[in-house]
């Protein structure tokens, strides 16, 4: 049994949901966390082929009690169906109590029949007006349709889909989420930027979050692209990007800030007027699965000392300590964050305070 977790508001989760999810393995040995706020996990059907709603009533207070988060859960045999049940159970709280088993086939039908097909998760509008000329126009009907059409109508995702929808799993729980492929740190200038000193300082800035980004995540890169533009708003603006591969693939800050910096060297245009510039790794691999490199040469210390910066960085803040070339402290060419929304649950420093 599948069940969906939906908490809100969405601000809330992104500081409440790791509380969220601890609750939900207390009751379950299989989570999936599939994004701020919402989680799959799985819990054995009754005696008689139907979810356990008062399992999940207990389970709703429970988070409730804990976190001060509401939540809706649905029930259903597949991860379509337990969306869907979610979305009805959001849909019809005051009747259902937040909760919706859709296990039982009869029930299904009847919600079904009522229920837009643009409302079913995975249908965008786009799709709902193709499948509009097939008499598609209720949940019911993408029941219906046989799943050779939906593979024409909408490929193999959309076949897939018909398939949970009638209660045949087709994609199972992910309990450990996908390793990353590719990172990617770009962001606009604070400022127009037009001194190469400051273009290569920006670059190396982005490289080392980038390399900070992968570590924690136990990769390292094989491809290292940078690029740098102007605005297209004036005219003629600088444009240009340059790739390399890392060989040993390497989430060493030296390394990648300073390749990076040489790329924004040789991509440099005398007089141009940059807006942005960004750093993309790409080829992740886990950290030592990579191929060798017979002739390079690695720095025995480097584990230790990476380990010691982020140590230091994560318990003192980011950029409490980094490479020279990144240089320290505000500068003209940081993205500006005048509208940032305060950061009430995290920081005591933003509390708003009665006066």
């Amino acid at each position: 049994m599948h069940l969906v977790i939906v908490g809100e508001p969405a601000w809330q989760l992104i500081d409440d949901g790791p509380g969220i999810n601890a609750v939900i393995a207390e009751h379950s040995d299989l989570v999936e966390i599939y994004s701020i706020d919402e989680s799959f996990y799985r819990l054995p059907i009754r005696s008689n082929g139907l979810g356990d709603i008062g399992a999940a009533r207990k389970l709703r207070e429970e988070i409730e009690r804990q976190t001060g988060l509401p939540t809706r859960i649905g029930l259903g045999p597949t991860r379509a169906l337990s969306k869907v049940a979610n979305a009805l159970a959001k849909a019809t709280e005051k009747v259902w109590g937040g909760v919706v088993d859709l296990h039982d086939a009869e029930l299904r039908a009847r919600l079904f029949a009522e229920w837009p097909v643009k409302e079913v998760w995975g249908i965008g509008s786009a799709l709902a007006a193709r499948l509009h000329p097939l008499g598609v126009r209720t949940a019911a009907d993408l029941v219906a349709l046989p799943p050779a059409v939906a593979r024409d109508v909408g490929t193999v995702v959309l076949e897939r889909l018909v398939r949970e929808l009638n209660g045949i799993e087709c994609d199972g729980f992910k309990p450990e989420p996908e390793a990353s492929k590719a990172t990617a740190v770009t962001r606009q200038f604070g400022a127009p930027v037009t001194d190469l000193e400051e273009l290569r300082e920006a670059m190396v800035r982005r490289a080392v979050r980038a390399a900070e980004k992968i570590r924690h995540q136990g990769l390292a890169a094989t491809r290292l692209i940078v690029f740098a533009h102007g605005s297209r708003y004036r005219p003629n603006p600088p444009s240009a990007s340059r790739q390399t591969r890392l060989s040993p693939p390497s989430n060493d800050p030296r390394i990648i800030a300073g390749m990076a910096g040489k790329m924004m060297e040789a991509m440099y245009q005398p007089g141009g007027v940059y807006t942005k510039c960004g750093v993309l790794l790409e080829e992740l691999v886990p950290q030592g699965a990579g191929q060798g490199d017979l002739f390079a040469v690695t720095d025995p210390r480097a584990p230790g000392l990476l380990a010691a910066m982020d140590g230091l960085n994560d318990r003192f803040g980011r950029g409490t300590i980094g490479i020279a070339a990144q240089g320290f402290g505000a500068r003209a060419f940081d993205t500006k964050r005048s509208q940032k929304s305060p950061a009430w649950t995290t920081r005591i420093a933003e509390i708003p305070v009665a006066r």
